[in-house]
């Protein structure tokens, strides 16, 4: 079947989709990752445990050697890996992931309810039974198994682990020894700790005239919260972690190094390592006196060093593979004009989604940062307008009435809830009004002028045609398939959090696009959705829909 063939019944090339869903899939469980880190990494079992329950506590532990591991094998397997993706292309061609992914989400619902019922629950909910250690692990487990079952087949994953076993021990010691090297990494915190405190008394004394630092102690902080750092959480562990990421990344990319200058990068990635880790204490105190303690405490806690160590380690491999200085720099290749125009209309939204998980962690019911939001997708938008001149940029009555009618089933469609539900109302209350009217104000201008540009972007001047062909630029929206035009919809809902409601809009604003063969009109309907629902909120009180 040649590619015109392809074109003209409407059938899904099948790398695209693939690659669409690899992506959805890693932002999913990226997802279910951050909302259960969040939810209870700082909470244990009520009530008098049981002695299996001190086990829990090496959940985190085992998560981050299997991440570290995972990054590792993904490493390994580099100069294999186009080969492998075509073999998993090749082999899921008929492979029903749906099913495997409505079981993946029961099971991820079933494994929190577990873990709810041992670290949230009543001492009564949680009977001193070794089922229950049985049926948590067991959950986890089935958790991980359909999603793998989503990305391929079962039969592709036994025999990548058939022919893959060296690499996949290999990972798996690399896993352990990024633990390993973290462990042994608190020994320095004793010789370094003066420097430390230091450093972060310093910084807070640029905000707070009263600071409190012991360092005999490991105590730090305001007059109002201070934290005791204990080795374990120093965060030095993320200088072993770094050390190991830049020792892999030297042997492996040894070809294209200049040597010795390159080993410079193991005490260069040590020192923004520890550096980091002074900006996070500080990060952690400022955040733990000036807005929440419990937010302090837990979310951030938890997610500030494996965003720190990310920064750092792909940081200095980046910035590395452009310093002449390490490496030896090929000539630069020419950016296909196509790439050009898919970055243009996928960069806002990847600007977009980072921020609001950065902003995720450190924000405590009401996301206080959404203006950063607004701010970071529109610097994005202007960085790429050059990309956008293709595009006619003209509106339509008919798009005004697929934004209305989308707004009805928005509404209709949203959760029960009290009709003037305070939740966000009584979080903006304790504000100045001055603060507040700034918040509302960025809040509107987000979801009515930058949010739906760049959504639109994204969802239905890319994701929508790359369903259809590669050359997605030549795609006209008339061939859109409804196929392409449901799971690029399926995609939109996910990313919104209410699955039917968002899907059936995503329907709505690809129709919108279809009926005159315009984005434009896509983006102005939504932007009369999104506008709509903002005069509710306000007129209403109906703060759950910003929520």
């Amino acid at each position: 079947m040649n590619p015109t063939t392809t074109k003209r019944l409407g059938i899904l090339p099948t790398l695209p989709a693939h690659a669409l869903r690899g992506i959805s899939l890693l932002a999913l469980l990226g997802v279910e990752l951050l909302t259960l880190t969040l939810g209870f990494d700082t909470q244990r079992p009520t009530g008098a445990a049981p002695r299996w329950a001190g086990w829990l506590g090496y959940a985190p532990t085992g998560l981050y050697i299997g991440l570290a591991g995972g990054a590792a094998f993904l490493v390994l397997l580099g100069p294999r890996l186009p080969t492998l993706w075509q073999t998993m292309c090749t082999s899921s061609r008929h492979h029903r992931w749906g099913l495997w992914l409505a079981g993946h989400l029961v099971a991820c619902g079933g494994f929190t309810c577990v873990t709810a019922a041992l670290l949230a629950g009543e001492p009564a909910a949680v009977p001193p039974s070794l089922l229950w250690p049985v049926v948590w692990m067991g959950s986890g487990a089935t958790v991980l198994l359909l999603w793998l079952g989503t990305l391929a087949t079962p039969r592709f994953w036994w025999h990548l682990a058939s022919q893959e076993a060296a690499a996949v021990l290999a990972a798996s010691l690399v896993g352990v020894g990024a633990w390993g090297a973290g462990q042994l990494s608190q020994a320095l915190w004793a010789p370094l700790a003066q420097t430390t405190f230091w450093v972060v008394g310093s910084l807070l004394r640029l905000v707070y005239p009263e600071v409190h630092s012991y360092p005999a102690e490991q105590v730090v902080g305001t007059a109002t919260f201070e934290v005791a750092i204990a080795p374990a959480c120093s965060g030095y562990e993320g200088v072993g972690c770094v050390m190991l990421l830049l020792t892999l990344y030297l042997w492996l990319f040894r070809a294209h190094l200049r040597f010795p200058q390159a080993l410079m990068l193991l005490p260069l990635g040590a020192l923004a390592s520890w550096v980091a880790n002074a900006l996070r204490l500080t990060a952690l105190v400022a955040l733990g006196t000036s807005v929440s303690p419990a937010l302090a405490q837990g979310g951030f806690h938890s997610q500030a060093g494996w965003i720190a160590f990310l920064l750092v380690g792909l940081g200095v491999m980046t910035v590395t593979q452009r310093c002449a200085l390490f490496t030896v720099l090929p000539p630069a290749p020419a950016i296909p004009a196509h790439a050009q125009y898919a970055t243009a209309l996928l960069g806002p939204l990847v600007v977009l989604m980072a921020t609001r998980v950065l902003t995720a962690a450190v924000s405590s019911g009401g996301d206080w940062l959404y203006p950063m939001r607004v701010v970071t997708t529109g610097l994005a938008l202007w960085a790429c307008r050059q990309g956008y001149r293709r595009l006619a940029w003209t509106w339509s009555w008919h798009a005004l009435g697929w934004g209305i009618a989308v707004w009805g089933v928005w509404l209709v469609l949203e959760p029960a809830a009290p009709p003037r539900s305070l939740g966000l109302a009584e979080r903006l209350v304790p504000l100045p009004p001055g603060l507040i009217a700034v918040w509302i104000g960025f809040r509107v201008l987000g979801s009515v002028l930058i949010i739906p540009v760049a959504e639109e972007l994204a969802f239905r001047g890319y994701v929508l045609p790359k369903l259809v062909a590669t050359d997605f630029p030549a795609v006209r929206p008339s061939q859109c398939t409804w196929w392409a035009c449901l799971l690029s919809s399926v995609l939109f809902g996910v990313l919104h959090g209410r699955w039917l409601a968002g899907t059936l809009a995503g329907l709505g604003y690809a129709l919108a696009l279809r009926q005159r063969g315009h984005l434009a009109d896509a983006v102005v309907a939504h932007m009369t959705t999104n506008a709509l629902i903002a005069a509710y909120v306000l007129s209403q009180h109906a703060w759950s829909l910003w929520l």
